[in-house]
């Protein structure tokens, strides 16, 4: 079975300057071909919105990027 996965390519602004990093995180969605993208904005929205959260006061998570493939691990 396989499952699809999302690659967030991101930056968080802090005041000594930008750290790059990046992520992959799994997606719990039945996806059709006609929305995969939507699905996959919306929740790369909420998961850099909770991922903020979890900041320091002061620092934000700018999205470079991201991708959503399928893997059969």
């Amino acid at each position: 079975m396989s499952k699809h996965l999302t690659y967030i390519a991101y930056v968080v602004q802090t005041q000594d300057g930008p750290v790059f990093s990046h992520e992959k995180i799994h997606l719990d969605h039945t996806f059709s071909s006609g929305t995969l993208h939507d699905i996959t904005q919306d929740a790369v929205i909420k998961w850099a919105d909770m991922k903020e959260k979890n900041l320091p006061e002061g620092q934000q998570i700018s999205i470079l990027n991201f991708f959503t493939y399928e893997t059969d691990n």
